[in-house]
């Protein structure tokens, strides 16, 4: 049997039962009913004895396609390492010290690979919400589009979501798996609007709120898009290729990586959006990304 002795668990435990210290909550949703409760209140849920939860919500977004294998190697670390708040101490010899770590929620499309021995892959956008809550007190959780059937793995049990194998991602603490209804799929953009959606609500009782996206597509651009539309700050990490750079060049002025069908729209999205919620940041550059962050109210 494959083994899965070295797959992350979260730091934070919510869910407890009989005797199993870690389960991930599982929640099918079809179209037009709401968001369990107990999955929306997960953001404002103490993180253990002395941490409470901060009130913010970060949503990872984008893909990998194209990108160099090394870079995708470095994703983990480089996230890592930026949603914590350092101080540097020592004259000459300096030493870097937390002050602050990551506390809010991290949300995704939740979706998973296992390699040959069971183990999940964490070279996808939609695992870095599992690295953080890995690392740190934070909560991870998904929203998925029901894509096919879903199936159980013959070797794992894990839980397939698409045509490709996709899986979700069950290190986390919750997961909603969304359809058109226990007969009908849904296209892989079929959860957008229901987590901006959401987003927006947590934005409007308080909640710091941001999309950090990576590389992608055309759902990628119409979730950049679709959070400045509703006033959610947008993280761009440039030089991770296609349409999150595309969006960099056109913050610039620089129309021409753009699908020309879309380019109207997308003027007028820019047009009608505060600079002040937008951060380019170079792929790569930790203390970018982690004074991006700062700047929006996270790491206080």
């Amino acid at each position: 049997m494959p083994k899965t002795a070295l797959n992350l668990a979260p730091r934070v435990i919510v869910d407890k039962r009989d005797g199993v210290p870690h389960a991930c909550t599982l929640h099918v949703v079809s179209k037009g009913q709401p968001l369990p409760a107990s999955f929306v209140n997960l953001a404002t849920v103490d993180r253990g004895p002395g941490v409470k939860a901060s009130r913010e919500i970060v949503r990872l977004v984008g893909g990998c396609k194209g990108m160099d294998p090394q870079v995708i190697k470095s994703m983990p670390s480089f996230f890592i390492d930026a949603f914590r708040r350092v101080e540097t101490t020592g004259r000459f010899f300096k030493s870097t010290k937390t002050v602050a770590e990551f506390s809010g929620t991290a949300f995704s499309g939740g979706t998973a690979k296992l390699n040959g021995n069971g183990v999940v892959q964490d070279d996808m956008v939609t695992n870095l919400t599992a690295v953080l809550a890995h690392a740190y007190p934070c909560i991870a959780m998904s929203t998925t589009p029901r894509t096919s059937e879903m199936a159980l793995d013959g070797q794992t049990g894990g839980l397939i979501v698409s045509a490709y194998g996709d899986r979700i991602d069950f290190r986390q603490h919750a997961a909603v798996v969304y359809q058109q209804d226990p007969a009908e799929v849904l296209d892989w953009d079929g959860d957008v609007e229901l987590y901006l959606t959401m987003m927006e609500g947590y934005k409007m009782v308080g909640f710091n709120t941001a999309i950090v996206a990576l590389n992608g597509g055309a759902i990628t651009r119409n979730e950049i898009y679709g959070a400045l539309r509703r006033q959610i700050p947008v993280i761009a990490i440039e030089g991770t290729l296609r349409e999150t750079d595309a969006f960099c060049k056109a913050y610039r002025g620089d129309w021409s990586a753009t699908d020309p069908k879309v380019v109207d729209d997308c003027k007028a999205v820019l047009e009608n959006t505060p600079v002040s919620l937008i951060r380019i940041v170079q792929m790569g550059d930790v203390e970018g990304l982690r004074s991006a962050l700062t700047s929006l109210g996270f790491l206080k």
